[in-house]
């Protein structure tokens, strides 16, 4: 009963279903015309339980992590390693993702790590982590709530607070060198989840009592699917795909 309740959660709780929707329903646009293909087309560095595998039914999911994950689902494999350190050959997956990844990283790994998912990929790269100001704000704004209430803080929200958030500008700047580097041209677009207003909300939930965080944390998770698409200005996380091709596609700025 515990296994599934966990799934549950994982699939349809606010915190885990906010960071991977908006990738998951880019990623299904991008792989419905790779689905023929009998290996994996995707890479999920930084999978954690599942990543993507969880949100993707039907397409085979390499996902890469320090830790082995905590259940198995059938189109799911796992391959232990590291972002920085990816053992696998130039553009030998179509299409990689890393979701929350970056914002734990300092600056100089964070630069190799994008290196490494812009060379693995040969058609694209979605990443998706707390953006700028407004990640920090809202980081910020959940440790003092805890603090207050004398709860204790997070490894991860310690993490992200020991680096600097990653905004769009940067990363953008990031994989275009990347994808330079190995003679290709990139496409970025530019997409944003998780609002504000509602990652405060289900975070003041936790800071107050581990049953508020659940009942809010699987309510908003429910109603997500209704909730309007944020924008940069207000949104906690961005997501950005880069579609890699020699030929197809210009350099294009980063839009807001």
């Amino acid at each position: 009963m515990r296994v599934v309740f966990e799934r549950v959660i994982y699939r349809y709780g606010w915190d885990t279903r906010c960071r991977n929707w908006v990738p998951a329903r880019i990623l299904r646009t991008l792989l419905k015309n790779l689905r023929s293909q009998t290996e994996p087309i995707l890479l999920d560095v930084g999978c954690g339980r599942i990543g993507m595998a969880a949100f993707l039914n039907g397409t085979k999911v390499v996902g890469v992590d320090v830790e082995p994950p905590l259940e198995s689902v059938e189109n799911f494999t796992f391959q232990q390693g590291t972002i920085i350190d990816l053992h696998f050959p130039d553009k030998s997956f179509q299409v990689v993702s890393c979701i929350d990844v970056l914002e734990h990283l300092p600056l100089e790994a964070r630069d190799r790590a994008i290196d490494e998912l812009v060379r693995v990929a040969s058609r694209a790269v979605l990443v998706a982590c707390p953006h700028g100001e407004n990640g920090q704000a809202c980081d910020s704004h959940f440790q003092s709530a805890l603090e207050s209430r004398s709860r204790p803080i997070p490894e991860w929200l310690a993490e992200h607070q020991r680096q600097e958030y990653p905004t769009t500008t940067k990363v953008a700047e990031k994989v275009r060198e990347a994808a330079a580097a190995s003679g290709r041209k990139v496409k970025i677009t530019l997409s944003y989840c998780e609002p504000v207003r509602a990652c405060r909300f289900v975070r003041g939930a936790a800071a107050r009592s581990n049953t508020l965080y659940l009942v809010a944390n699987l309510l908003l998770g429910l109603l997500l699917p209704l909730a309007p698409a944020p924008k940069s200005e207000n949104s906690y996380r961005m997501v950005m795909l880069a579609e890699l091709s020699p030929d197809d596609y210009a350099t294009t700025p980063s839009a807001e």
